[in-house]
């Protein structure tokens, strides 16, 4: 099994940061984005699944070698929360109608 070098440690870390500061920003602003937002949302779901399956075909074939899963499995987690982030936001403003007219004032 290949044991990750302190230098891959460190850039997969400023990988997951970097990932992580711009699913922040993305979440922060669903909100306020003009439109249906099943469309992004369908995206969304879509890479997650295309994500995942990388990461499953890769952890299958290369036994041992984690350094590509992990940044698949980064990818897997960072549109995965912007998908579910969508989600949350699809379903609240479809139960809650007079919130649309809340955040516009």
């Amino acid at each position: 099994m290949h044991v990750l070098s302190s230098s891959e440690l460190a850039v997969t870390a400023i990988f997951a940061l970097i990932l992580a500061v711009i699913a922040y920003l993305i979440i922060r602003n669903i909100p306020k984005m003009i439109g249906d937002i099943a469309a992004f949302r369908k995206r969304t779901l879509v890479w997650t699944q295309v994500s995942l399956v990388l990461t499953v075909l890769q952890l299958n074939f290369k036994a041992g070698d984690w350094r590509f899963s992990i940044v698949l499995g980064l990818i897997v987690l960072f549109t995965g929360s912007i998908w579910l982030s969508a989600r949350y936001y699809d379903i609240r403003s479809t139960l809650d109608p007079e919130s649309k007219d809340s955040e516009v004032h």
